[in-house]
This record gives structure tokens, C-alpha cells and sequence, in this order.
């Protein structure tokens, strides 16, 4: 082979790596950032969420209402959240919706989609009623929607959190929350 064609060969490759290396830092770098903030809003260890492992999974989340039911079928995890205090304030619930979404899509492997709803129970008949329901889904959710639902200063929540979250009250809501919330 003759010396020009090794030298100009080098030279090539020289120019392509000096060209496609900071493209690829740039990647990296972007990917990097997702994993950071990741780490930062969910610092727990990532588990895969089966039957087995459901019931105990959830136990350990730091809720201030408790986990009145839950199911987990083909990567969906629906739960019913109780509200047991009259004193519940939507902020409250609204920062349990984020503590159970953070929890759904960045300390789990494999839930594709949150269906959650907030009931309270009836004293004397000990029957159910929906207050809130949404359907939150993995490729939609955003680490700012996260941060705005768990940093909201007052009850009403922003059109775009409430067509993300897919969120549908009820009159009970309504009326418990004195209209504090309306679709």
C-alpha cells in the first residue's frame, strides 16, 4: 500500500472522529440528564412489579392516605387511594397522586399505565364512593408534570396537568372540596 493512500486513510478518520465524537457526547450528555433527575425524584431502587411482590412494594411508599385497593394485570397497576380524614386537602391528594406516579414510572420497570382513583367510604352503609379518577401513562408522563402536581400552591390544577393525568371528578368531589376543583 502506498504511504499517501495510509496517510490520507488517517487523516479521514482523524476529521470523521473529531466530527462524530461531540454528537455522541451530546447524546450521552441528554441521556445522562434524564438518568440524573431520575435518580433524583426516585432515589429507591427500581423493582419489577409482579404479584408477588405488589402488596409489599406498595407498603413501603410514604402516603398520607392509605392504599384502600390495588391490582396489577398485564403492566396496568390500578389502586384506590381512601381518603379516611374529613380533613383531607386536595394539595394533599394531589401530592400522593405524584408520590404514586413517581413511584408507577421511575421506581418500576414495567407499569405502562396508573389507573388511580380517590374513593371515601360511607360510615354507616360502609359503601364506596369516586371522587377523582385519572389514567396516567408511562409515555405521557413528564418529570415537570411530577414536579407541578407535587409543588402546586393552590387546589385547582392547570388544563394541561388535568388532560395528562386524564383526571375526572365527581359532584362528590365538588361538593366536599366546595367546588375547589371543576373539570
Amino acid at each position: 500500500m502506498k504511504p499517501w493512500i495510509v496517510f490520507g486513510g488517517s487523516i479521514l478518520i482523524t476529521i470523521a472522529a473529531a466530527v462524530l465524537l461531540p454528537s455522541l457526547q451530546v447524546l450521552d450528555s441528554g441521556t445522562a440528564a434524564v438518568r440524573e433527575t431520575q435518580a433524583t425524584i426516585s432515589p429507591q431502587q427500581r423493582v419489577l412489579l409482579s404479584d408477588d411482590n405488589l402488596v409489599d412494594t406498595l407498603n413501603e411508599l410514604p402516603l398520607t392516605t392509605p392504599i384502600a385497593s390495588a391490582s396489577w394485570e398485564h403492566s396496568v397497576l390500578t389502586l384506590d387511594v381512601k381518603l379516611s380524614k374529613e380533613e383531607t386537602a386536595p394539595l394533599e391528594i394531589y401530592q400522593n397522586m405524584a408520590e404514586l406516579a413517581a413511584f408507577s414510572f421511575y421506581g418500576t420497570t414495567n407499569v405502562r399505565q396508573l389507573l388511580l382513583r380517590v374513593v371515601t367510604q360511607d360510615e354507616w352503609s360502609g359503601e364506596r364512593h369516586l371522587l377523582l379518577a385519572s389514567d396516567i401513562r408511562r409515555n405521557e408522563w413528564t418529570n415537570e408534570a411530577l414536579e407541578q402536581l407535587r409543588s402546586r400552591e393552590g387546589a385547582e390544577l392547570p388544563e394541561d396537568l388535568k388532560s395528562r393525568f386524564r383526571i375526572t371528578v365527581t359532584p362528590m368531589w365538588q361538593n366536599r372540596f366546595n367546588g375547589v376543583y371543576t373539570d
